[in-house]
């Protein structure tokens, strides 16, 4: 099967057709293309800003004022058809770096913070073909922080070793993961270890790599019929001491979980079999009443909802919103800190960054943090955007 990627695709065609002609330099108008939300304290002020990724070039940030009034700072471009963010201290100096993928580029970055909120770009890899997830943790259990990537065009689950001083040695877990687009790393079996966890859209898969230790990495599927695979998580879910996993699939249109037996055997459970192209996952105690609730994007359905976990994991659809066109990602935290948890999403086609403030009920007043997530003037990019 060719690899199309039927969500990245269509989401294309339907860019390209809203457009009125065909413009490659950036002029500081708008653009069709936030895909991907992340938020952290990345200034170290003691409230959450917002980090997100742009399909056209670009990894940007938007400061927190402490009032939740957001300024946009950029930090990486160009970066071709940027399609992850991550955040995390890379160097181990007590701030906040950043890390991206870019599709067209083939890359997986991450820029360094000087503690000032400046960044300096330091490229991992820039032959990654069709690099599409980010995610950081110490893999191998040395103190410093590695870095993990999936890649749909090499069809390949990386991770690239810290040796302490930033220089970074890639590792490949699989090479043959058909159209590998979300990775994701935790410790699955208890076993004091990183395991690492794929999803793979054309293959239908979500999987998951044992580490024995020395990370050698030992394959485990976890499902192969599921169809059009977009995203991974891996959480408590049933609150049974064992970890769970949480996968989207944007063809099937699912939300789905995977119980822990405790012994690595997965049951499956659908949460949502009509979230039409599912895009994103994420789970964390919406409602604080102490259990593990779910949240999902779904592209075609241009929504971002929730799922209240009843405490024995039956879950109850709650819509936060289905007109944010092309709902592409969800995120989830104390924005505000209020003491309760707010949403994030990015939308492909509405071209924003929103968080929806939580009151406390689960009642969602939403804010635009940014609208035209855009190109610095001068810049070219991987794709037209409308002319004036």
């Amino acid at each position: 099967m060719e690899k199309r990627w039927s969500t990245l695709i269509a989401l294309l065609g339907l860019q390209l057709a809203m457009l009125a002609c065909s413009c490659c330099e950036y002029r500081g108008s708008g653009s069709i293309g936030a895909w991907s939300v992340y938020a952290t304290d990345v200034d170290g002020d003691g409230d959450v800003d917002v980090l997100g990724a742009a399909m056209h070039c670009d990894i940007t940030w938007w400061e927190n004022d402490g009032k939740e009034n957001f300024t946009q700072h950029t930090i990486g471009q160009p970066f071709n058809v940027a399609v992850s963010v991550h955040a995390t201290d890379v160097d181990r100096d007590g701030d906040v770096d950043v890390l991206g993928a870019a599709k067209s580029d083939n890359a997986i970055a991450w820029w360094e913070n000087d503690g000032k909120e400046n960044f300096t770009r330091h490229t991992i890899v820039d032959n990654f073909e069709g690099a599409f997830s980010v995610y950081a943790t110490d893999v191998d259990g040395d103190g410093d922080v590695d870095i993990l990537g999936a890649a749909g065009y090499a069809d390949a689950i990386t991770w690239w070793e810290n040796d302490g001083n930033h220089n970074f040695i890639g590792h490949t877990i699989k090479d043959d993961f058909n159209a590998a687009v979300s990775v994701y790393a935790t410790d699955v079996d208890g076993d004091g270890d990183v395991d690492v966890l794929g999803a793979a859209e054309i293959e239908g898969a979500i999987t998951w790599w044992e580490n024995e230790g020395s990370e050698s990495f030992t394959e485990h599927p976890v499902v192969d019929n599921f169809e059009g695979a977009s995203s991974v998580y891996a959480t408590d879910v049933d609150r049974d001491g064992d970890v769970d996993i949480l996968g989207a699939a944007h063809v099937a249109n699912g939300i789905t979980w995977w119980e822990n037996d405790g012994n690595e055997n997965f049951v499956e459970y659908a949460i949502a079999n009509d979230f039409r192209d599912a895009a994103s996952v994420y789970a964390t105690d919406l409602d604080s009443d102490g259990d593990v609730d779910v949240l999902g994007a779904a592209t075609d359905a241009h929504a971002i909802s929730w799922w209240e976990n009843g405490g024995d994991e039956n879950f109850t659809e709650h819509n936060i919103t289905d007109d944010f066109y092309g709902a592409a990602s969800v995120y989830a935290t104390d924005v505000d800190g209020d003491g309760d948890v707010d949403v994030l999403g990015a939308g492909f086609v509405a071209d924003r960054l929103t968080w929806w403030e939580n009151d406390g009920r689960q009642n969602f007043i939403e804010h635009t943090i940014a609208r035209n997530v855009e190109c610095e003037e001068g810049y070219r990019c991987a794709f037209p955007q409308a002319c004036d």
